[in-house]
């Protein structure tokens, strides 16, 4: 494939895959997830939602000023508008909720998967030759764990930054201070990737005149996290918190004792072994997330892509360690962030997307290296072990049985008192607020199982794609939309 090609080729995927996303969106305000997004982006833009209770009436009585921060909080009425997450994502949303009304939420959302194709591509220019290139950022923007992000999702606001990012870093002459400024943003919408910082650090230090790249990194990174930093200090008391750790929220929050190498502390969180005294599961969940995520990664992937990944990181050594630091490492420290964590639930499953870019480049690295050497017995011989050990493991895991973390039940006392009235969750409506009402059943816990160990080598959907037909005239320049106060269905008690 030539430059050429790719000139013609490049811009008629990216509008395809702007046109997928715009009708891959399920709408605005849908769970409690992207209510965190659209409802203070509707706050932000002067133009506010109207919180509703179950029957239709308006939760709250607001005292607005048209002025911020007066309109994100209100100690009368509904306290801190995005209740227990930061409003870095509701700013992003706000400029196009102000431009285009409702509609504005799935213009932008459709821009974020066509910029993270746009993206990954330029950073696969980088490293690749142009057929690896696109290769990389089909993989990456059309990839089965993205397309399954279809409402207002922090983590996939942050994937095209992120890439935009590294596109930066990547360069020949990086723009240090520049990249800084972009991090620091992007720590104020999706804060756990301040965790890839070594990552980042090491990549800035490996270029002439890093001490200097670093220092004008980390300046322009505080410079444009200074704004996130002092909401947080007004509406949480400190700089340095993450929103869900706020101890004055209104509903039922619970702290739990956990223990770590002799240290015990409390935390609004359930976290597994060797946290906790024993290896435990979410309920709903057949495995805890140290297999649920990486087995998600895989169904997503499939056996295939995820058979080249190895090969793919020894490729990459030998290409360029240092890109091979770079990115190992942001997949290492990513994940091993949320492995260990419970309290899992769909939602939380799309954190895996962040580890797909990293993923994806060693996977096409690994098929580079399959079609140089595509005629050595070797290299089929390597593919079909790796294949081998994959489908051993994943059937491995489909035995395993793990205790129900049961101090979930005290986080959702809801899930064992109104169980009977919801019954089994079917894949679709694990999404939404009956998760936390409703116990788990064995049927659902099979239907899991089976989704997550079947083995498929080609990539599988998450869920079941729908495109819909959205109603583009009347959502366009809709204000004060009606959304659903879900928070109390969650957390009340």
């Amino acid at each position: 494939m030539t430059n050429a090609t790719t000139k013609i080729i490049v811009p008629i995927l990216t509008l395809c895959i702007y046109a997928f996303f715009f009708f891959n969106f399920e709408g605005a305000g849908i769970d409690y997830w992207d209510t965190y997004i659209a409802a203070p982006a509707t706050f932000i833009a002067g133009q506010p939602c109207v919180f509703t209770g179950e029957t239709g009436d308006a939760a709250y009585k607001y005292n607005l000023r048209n002025r911020l921060p007066h309109d994100l909080i209100d100690s009368g009425s509904y306290g801190i508008v995005s209740k227990d997450q930061r409003i870095g994502p509701g700013i992003t949303f706000a400029v196009a909720y102000s431009m285009f009304g409702m509609a504005g939420f799935r213009v932008l959302y459709a821009l974020l998967g066509a910029m993270l194709f746009l993206m990954t591509y330029a950073v696969g220019q980088k490293l690749f030759n142009p057929a690896g290139a696109l290769a990389f950022a089909l993989m990456t923007a059309m990839n089965p764990f993205v397309i399954a992000i279809s409402r207002l999702n922090a983590n996939f606001i942050a994937l095209p930054i992120l890439m935009a990012l590294a596109g930066l870093l990547l360069m020949d002459n990086p723009r240090f201070l520049i990249a800084g400024l972009v991090y620091g943003a992007l720590g104020g919408i999706k804060n756990e990737v301040i965790v890839i910082a070594p990552a980042i650090a090491l990549l800035i230090l490996a270029k002439p005149k890093g001490i200097r790249g670093l220092v004008l990194f980390g300046g322009g990174a505080l410079v444009a996290i200074a704004p996130y930093l002092a909401w947080n200090k007004f509406a949480f008391g400190k700089m340095l918190i993450h929103a869900s750790q706020f101890s004055d929220f209104a509903g039922h929050r619970p702290s739990f004792p956990h223990e770590f190498l002799g240290m015990q502390f409390s935390i609004n969180g359930l976290f597994n072994w060797p946290f906790h005294d024993h290896l435990v599961r979410t309920p709903h969940y057949p495995f805890p997330t140290y297999l649920t995520l990486p087995l998600s990664i895989i169904l997503c992937f499939g056996v295939l892509l995820t058979a080249f990944i190895l090969p793919g990181l020894a490729a990459q050594w030998r290409k360029g360690k240092i890109v091979f630091f770079f990115f190992f490492l942001w997949l290492g420290v990513w994940l091993s962030l949320f492995l260990f964590q419970e309290n899992w639930e769909e939602p939380k499953n799309t954190f895996g997307a962040l580890a797909i870019p990293p993923l994806a480049l060693f996977s096409v690295r690994g098929i580079e290296w399959f079609a140089h050497n595509r005629r050595r017995l070797q290299a089929w011989a390597i593919i079909a072990a790796v294949i081998s050990v994959l489908e051993v493991g994943i059937l491995a895991a489909s035995f395993a049985r793990v205790p129900v973390d049961e101090r979930w039940y005290v986080r959702f006392p809801k899930a064992k008192s109104e169980s009977a009235q919801t019954g089994c969750l079917s894949d679709i409506e694990r999404r939404e607020w009956m998760f936390f009402h409703t116990d788990e059943c064995e049927s659902e816990l099979a239907e899991q199982r089976w989704k997550l160990t079947r083995g498929n080598l080609f990539p599988a959907l998450y869920y079941p794609l729908t495109l819909r037909k959205p109603d583009i005239a009347a959502d366009w320049d809709r204000r004060n939309p009606e959304i659903f106060d879900i928070w109390d269905k969650i957390y009340g008690f």
